[in-house]
């Protein structure tokens, strides 16, 4: 059967049995490509999960919220990213030569990075269960990140981008991950892994996103409508870089911590003056971009909640989670009903 399947495949595919034109052919392997890569963007989803999970692993360790939810929430994160992955590499995705191009594809390049920050993360959480284990799937997972960030950088710096306008997205692997990194080695107890990796993520933060504000103010009606989402990625690495410091610093909150703060609220604030533009006229998945840097702010906010014993400091840790929760289920919600909509259009 699966014989005869791939000789139907390959005649589908030959040019001269079809009578196929070559702009038929270059149609048919943009499809494909588009196909395969939308797998990996669509991780974004994944991650957002994970980010929500993180939020409520704070509130677990500030003020013992109920456990199960973050466990369920790793766990559909998890179930999220094995499907997506098992999709991609069914679409020709264990092909070197298609790693390779789709690594370098433009716009959805830097997406390849979620895969092994959903690994650290989830490595992270889980190893309350069995450290060893969490130790060698992390370990696995950050070198999978320094290997992607560090090729996409080389990719970039010899003239990759040079007709590609810059956003936000490309910071997820080049200083989020490595902050991400920092963050989990912490938590696994590896304090000198932690320093290496905050080390990275703070001279790229500043390298790297200098050179993307800078294109941003200069070209920023070149980016397109659908990537617009990717702006709201500039809170991930002032909260993301907060939380790797508090994780180090066993939760003290002090100057360098609300150094951080400082950042993360002044990008909140540039972020929604951005709203106005971040608007897309109808729901996509995209959209599920939006998630992580929420989830990731809320979580370095109820760290610094608690660590500064702010006023209240309960509530606004039941409001953050509560928040980012229903964001959650919003998404998930539109998701659900977008999908049910094309299948039925398809029908």
């Amino acid at each position: 059967m699966s014989t005869v399947h791939q000789q139907h495949v390959g005649s589908a595919q030959s040019p001269q049995s079809t009578n196929a034109t070559p702009a038929d052919v270059a149609a048919a392997s943009a499809k494909r490509i588009q196909e395969r890569t939308s797998r990996i963007s669509l991780l974004s989803t994944s991650l957002g999960t994970a980010g929500v999970g993180g939020a409520w692993d704070s509130a677990v360790a500030t003020l013992d919220a109920p456990q199960v939810v973050s466990d369920v929430l790793f766990a559909m994160s998890g179930l999220i990213w094995i499907l997506l992955l098992v999709q991609y590499l069914g679409r020709g995705g264990w092909r070197f030569r298609h790693i390779s191009h789709d690594l370098h594809h433009p716009q959805l390049g830097f997406a390849f990075a979620y895969i092994p920050i959903i690994g650290m993360l989830a490595a992270g959480h889980f190893s309350r269960l069995d450290l060893t284990s969490a130790r060698w799937v992390y370990a696995v997972s950050a070198a999978l990140t320094v290997a992607v960030a560090a090729r996409l950088l080389a990719h970039w710096v010899t003239g990759g981008l040079r007709s590609t306008p810059l956003h936000p997205g490309y910071l997820l692997p080049l200083s989020s991950g490595p902050f991400i990194a920092s963050s989990v080695a912490s938590s696994l107890l590896w304090p000198h892994a932690a320093a290496s990796f905050f080390a990275v993520g703070v001279l790229y933060w500043l390298a790297f996103g200098t050179v993307i504000l800078v294109n941003l103010v200069h070209s920023a009606s070149d980016l397109p409508a659908v990537a617009r989402p990717t702006l709201s990625v500039l809170i991930v690495p002032p909260a993301t870089g907060g939380l790797a410091w508090v994780a180090a610093h066993r939760g003290m909150v002090d100057q360098m911590t609300y150094g951080f703060l400082g950042l993360l609220i002044f990008t909140i604030l540039i972020t929604l003056f951005l709203l106005p533009q971040l608007r897309q006229p109808n729901f996509h998945q995209g959209i599920w971009v939006f998630l992580f840097p929420a989830a990731a702010s809320s979580n370095f906010l109820i760290r610094w909640v608690h660590g500064a014993d702010v006023p209240n400091w309960h509530f606004i840790t039941w409001a953050l989670v509560t928040l980012v929760s229903a964001a959650l289920l919003v998404l998930a919600a539109a998701t659900l009903k977008v999908t049910l909509r094309e299948r039925n259009l398809k029908r």
